[in-house]
This record gives structure tokens, C-alpha cells and sequence, in this order.
């Protein structure tokens, strides 16, 4: 996917001694704390092979640098949050898990929260960062914010958000319509609700 996303400073700040290096699929380079690039599973496979130092420049060809540098940012939160749950009793376990509730909630609020197609696309190319890193919590919360997003939204808006193109007629669609009118009834207006470019989405 295009990287169309805002890029941050591809060089974030290093808090531990001990650093993984990984380069992204725009030939930009990280050097990332290891407890932070131990969240990324794929990294970590590849981290415990044979032969493998601290030197090691790990390439990322599936990730762009705007996606990296945000599941970067997600993942330092989440240690952070990973250390206070293990020194906390379980009250204390409680209220950590009401505040990584409120960083996911924030960190989808400011990331996409405009909910423009930019925002969307956006969106999706980080759910498709985390699975490939292999973040299954990140991805969990992703695809969550992603369903909210289309959720008691118009086939067109569904259509736009994947980029489905529609090969129904105009006479299929009505008929489709006209038998399931009860999936039709309550839905919300879609922004840029004048942009029916649906009818048009390339399917490649």
C-alpha cells in the first residue's frame, strides 16, 4: 500500500542501551529499544536465529516508515503499560487495564479520528503492518476500530472504506434492496457523502 500517511522522524529517540536495528520498505532506517521491537513478533522470530547480533539490520519490505514509526509509538506505549500491570496487585491490575483502554482509545482518536478517506487509508495500511508484525493485540484493536468505523454504515461507504468496486446493476441492486430492506433501515449518513466514486473503485 502507498505510503500517503504523514511519515514522523524515522530516527525516534533511544532510551536503552541495548538497540534493534529495522529498515522499512522506503529504504528508511529504525533503531529501536529491544524491549519495544521484542513486541514485534516477526522481529523477534528472526532476532533468535543463529547468527544474529545487535548489528543486524532487520528489513521490513512489507512495512512503510509512516506505518512503522506508529506501531513504534503504539508498542512503547503498551510496554509501558505491560510493566505496570506485572508490579500491580490486582486492583492496581484493574486501573491498568482501564488505562491502556484510554491509550488505544487516544491513539485511534488522534491517528484516524477524522474519519476521512486519508484517515482510512491510513487505518488500513497499519492493520496490515501489525499482522505482518505479527502484533496480535495491536491488530486486535485495529480491526475493532476498523468495524466501528463501517459499522450501521451504507453498502456505498462500506464499498469506499475496502475499495470494492460494485458489479451489480442498477437493476440487481434494487432488487437486492427491495428483498432486504430490513439491512437498509437506521443507517447513519456517510461522510463525503457526495463521493460516489464507489461505483467506479478499481478492484485491483
Amino acid at each position: 500500500m502507498a505510503d500517503n500517511c504523514e511519515n514522523p522522524d524515522p530516527s525516534p529517540k533511544v532510551v536503552d542501551r541495548k538497540t534493534v536495528k529495522l529498515s522499512t520498505s522506503n529504504g528508511d532506517f529504525f533503531e529501536v529499544e529491544e524491549a519495544v521491537a521484542m513486541e514485534l513478533q516477526t522481529v523477534k522470530s528472526l532476532f533468535e536465529e543463529d547468527g544474529v547480533s545487535y548489528d543486524t539490520v532487520f528489513p521490513l519490505l512489507n512495512v512503510s516508515s509512516s506505518a512503522l514509526a506508529k506501531v513504534i509509538q503504539y508498542c512503547r506505549g503498551t510496554v509501558q503499560l505491560s510493566a505496570k500491570l506485572a508490579a500491580s496487585d490486582e486492583e492496581g491490575r484493574k486501573e491498568v487495564e482501564k488505562e491502556r483502554e484510554a491509550f488505544e482509545a487516544k491513539f485511534v482518536n488522534e491517528e484516524f479520528g477524522d474519519g476521512s478517506p486519508t484517515s482510512n487509508e491510513c487505518l488500513k495500511e497499519l492493520i496490515l503492518a501489525a499482522n505482518y508484525l505479527n502484533i496480535k493485540d495491536m491488530l486486535s484493536f485495529l480491526l475493532q476500530a476498523a468495524a466501528d468505523r463501517i459499522k450501521n454504515k451504507s453498502v456505498k461507504y462500506v464499498r469506499r472504506f475496502f475499495g470494492v468496486k460494485n458489479d451489480f446493476t442498477p437493476e440487481e441492486e434494487k432488487d437486492l434492496h427491495d428483498k432486504n430492506a430490513w439491512a437498509f433501515e437506521n443507517i447513519d449518513a456517510d461522510e463525503n457523502s457526495d463521493a460516489d466514486a464507489d461505483e467506479n473503485v478499481d478492484a485491483d
